[in-house]
């Protein structure tokens, strides 16, 4: 095997986080130079404790010179729109207040003041995501002189999770699956090891922000989709597979099977990973779960509307 595609495999890794933005330990950072090329860069990582963020300096807000979600999830597998924590976001040059209790995530057009985020209360860790679609962490800080603790011009940059139409739409077509009334997918009818809890959201439902994710828990094994055909879309994406467990980050708590090219090199993923496809049309998949020690998480990351793939023999090459 020769192994061709083994430069899209990256583990994931704490450190590069600017110290003023992020705290320094369990948050893992690539930017576009990382992921072969991929049109964006991303954080992702773990608040295990009170604490102030995005930037941390509190007397301080940020604006970048492009469009980010910064999203917040828990991880209480029973449910994945359980949070178990209270968060404050400051947004815009007034510094208007914004609580959140929900797993949600905040749209930060490009260059709009946003932050400091402050993480109140905790009943247990929760996940942090950044998601920005430009190759490279830019920022610009200001010093906040006004705090309005109460207003309304910028509530339609906070959406709770749940999943668009066109993202279960797509998914409806590949099998009989399940959507309850908050938006939450299980999509074990398309193959058994596939999400038994899962949300995701298109740009229609994120103010336009040219972004979709998802965001996954996992913990059955078997196979996601089809075995007979890899399958490709025209967007490039991030496959991105974490651990559940905040005490020990670089454990994934699964060992999974992921077939990558119309060649089929097959690679296995057992710690935390981001597979970059940087370009359209790469043949990938299927993906097996092999085993499970506990439940995991996965995200789906494209610019633009993602599109459930089209299966084929073959497909564009590197």
């Amino acid at each position: 095997m020769s192994y061709k595609y083994r430069r899209f495999i990256k583990p994931l890794r704490v450190g590069e986080a600017p110290v003023d933005l992020l705290p320094p330990e369990k948050f893992f950072w690539a930017e576009s130079k990382d992921l072969e090329g991929y049109p964006g860069h991303f954080y992702i990582g773990y608040v295990t404790e009170p604490r102030t963020l995005h930037p941390t300096n509190e007397k301080l807000a940020v604006k970048h010179p492009y469009d980010e979600l910064l999203i917040f999830a828990g991880i209480n597998t029973d449910d994945i729109l359980d949070l178990g924590a209270e968060i404050s976001v400051m947004i815009g040059e007034e510094g208007e207040e914004h609580i959140i209790k929900d797993p949600s995530v905040v749209i930060v057009p490009k260059d709009v003041f946003h932050g400091p985020i402050k993480v109140n209360k905790l009943e247990r860790p929760i996940v942090h995501i950044a998601l920005c679609d430009a190759p490279e962490y830019k920022t610009e800080f200001k010093r906040r002189e006004r705090y309005e603790a109460k207003g309304t011009k910028y509530s339609r940059l906070i959406k709770k999770l749940t999943t668009s139409k066109t993202a279960y739409e797509g998914y409806l077509h590949e099998g009989p699956i399940t959507i309850d009334e908050r938006g939450v997918m299980d999509l074990r009818a398309i193959g058994p090891g596939e999400a038994y809890q899962i949300v995701q959201m298109h740009p229609e439902d994120l103010e336009g922000v040219n972004i979709s994710f998802s965001w996954e828990f996992f913990k059955t094994t078997g196979v996601w989709m089809s075995t007979r055909l890899a399958h490709v879309h025209p967007e490039p994406e991030l496959l991105i597979a974490i651990g559940l467990d905040p005490n020990n980050i670089y454990n994934l708590g699964a060992s999974i099977e992921f077939w990558f090219g119309s060649e089929r090199e097959v690679y296995v993923i057992d710690k935390p990973t981001v597979i970059s496809i940087p370009r359209a049309w790469i043949p990938h998949t299927p993906v097996v779960t092999q085993r499970v020690d506990r439940p995991f998480a996965f995200m789906l990351v494209c610019p633009g509307r993602y599109t459930r793939a089209g299966y084929v023999e073959t497909g564009w090459d590197v």
